[in-house]
């Protein structure tokens, strides 16, 4: 039985299931790779947190020299506890109200804002504060839309389309000292991240000096064993050809949040029944979408292994869970075959899992855990 098979399963029998586990390891790992992908570039990294804001898991990211980004008052405070400094975090907010405004500019937490709506408000109240804009590129990409943020119809961002307000507001006094944009979540090539960064890029000769460049992230990670993870070193080299052409020197920032932490995450549940359908079996687990719902609001795609029983996968399953709806992790799962007791890994479950849980049907929240080397302990 592999290594961390047996501690997976040792975690299942001690703290019992359903059960988060993260690996710092990986997560030290991947914060790691993109350092050295992005090492010929002036950047910076900002985890975003809203993926997973475990203290613990944000600790880790503090220890590893980053900064974070926020989107809503909460994860600000949460930042704060932990030890983040506030000129290390940045507050990407959605539709906030003024009072979250209020909080975070009292805070010094630099601003990124999103319409052109709020900015009476900015000019009137903080005269004297730059903020930055988050801008709408109006560019395409393949993929799930429900993670894509930065075409035409999406909430998110000013529309480049405004510069000419923009372009008033900054004759009025408003200061700007940055751009920033997210194309989506899970991009599949980095020619869909290079599209939305030369619209910014070319934006941005518009102003006269940004201290940064904020390029989100998306990098996309493997969910499938067949996938293929975004080719971080040629959009590392778009960019630096890219910013030679720019008109002066600008810090680069990146906002990775899944890319972090998605692998290094699993939810451990057990097997309360395989039961026979008319034409297929059910493997029901103690969990649901209540726990992770990316499976049933994305149609995503999870890895699951029967740790209990490591045999080749030779037997198909819809895996579903135990709520009082269509409740379902995986459709036509080939996995090595299962009984009722047996211990399944989900996998790359690290981020968008506990965060988005909720206690449908009065069910409790799965315990959490961090594995540190050869040790566990519950967080």
């Amino acid at each position: 039985m592999p290594q961390d098979t047996a501690l997976y399963l040792q975690i299942a029998n001690q703290i019992g299931t359903p059960v988060y586990v993260y690996e710092q390891a990986k997560i030290v790992e991947r914060i790691n790779r993109l350092k050295e992908a992005f090492k010929n570039l002036p950047f910076q990294l900002h985890y975003a947190m809203k993926a997973n804001e475990h203290p613990e898991i944000l600790k880790i990211i503090l220890k590893n020299g980053l900064g974070v980004d926020a989107v809503s008052v909460n994860e600000i405070k949460q930042a704060l506890s932990v030890g983040f400094d506030h000129k290390d975090i940045i507050y990407t907010p959605s539709c906030p109200s003024k009072k979250d405004l209020d909080f975070a500019l009292a805070k010094g937490i630099h601003l990124h804002i999103g319409a052109t709506e709020y900015f009476d408000y900015l000019l009137q109240h903080y005269p004297q504060t730059a903020i930055g804009l988050r801008i709408n590129p109006d560019t395409h990409i393949a993929g799930n839309q429900k993670i894509a943020t930065a075409h035409q119809g999406s909430k998110f961002g000013i529309p480049v389309s405004q510069l000419p307000v923009i372009k008033k507001y900054i004759k009025a006094g408003l200061k700007i000292d940055s751009l920033h944009l997210h194309t989506g979540s899970d991009v599949k090539t980095w020619h869909d991240l290079a599209r939305s960064a030369e619209v910014l890029l070319d934006f941005a000769q518009n102003f006269s000096s940004l201290k940064y460049i904020d390029l989100g992230s998306g990098f996309k990670v493997k969910y499938h064993p067949n996938d293929t993870e975004i080719d971080l070193q040629a959009y590392a080299k778009f960019l630096q050809k890219a910013l030679k052409s720019f008109k002066y020197d600008v810090q680069i920032k990146f906002e990775p949040g899944k890319f972090l932490v998605s692998e290094a995450g699993s939810l451990l549940v057990k097997t309360n029944i395989v039961k026979q359908g008319f034409y297929k079996k059910f493997v029901g687990v103690n969990s649901g979408f209540h726990h992770l719902i990316r499976p049933m609001y994305y149609n995503a795609y999870h890895h699951i292994t029967n740790l209990s029983n490591p045999s080749a996968a030779t037997e198909k399953y819809d895996v579903v869970g135990v709520l009082c709806e269509e409740d379902t992790f995986a459709y036509n799962r080939f996995l090595s075959p299962v009984k009722a007791g047996d211990i399944l890994r989900i996998h790359n479950a690290g981020a968008y899992g506990y965060v988005m849980a909720s206690h449908y049907n009065l069910h409790i929240l799965p315990a959490q855990v961090l594995i540190e080397g050869n040790t566990f302990r519950k967080i």
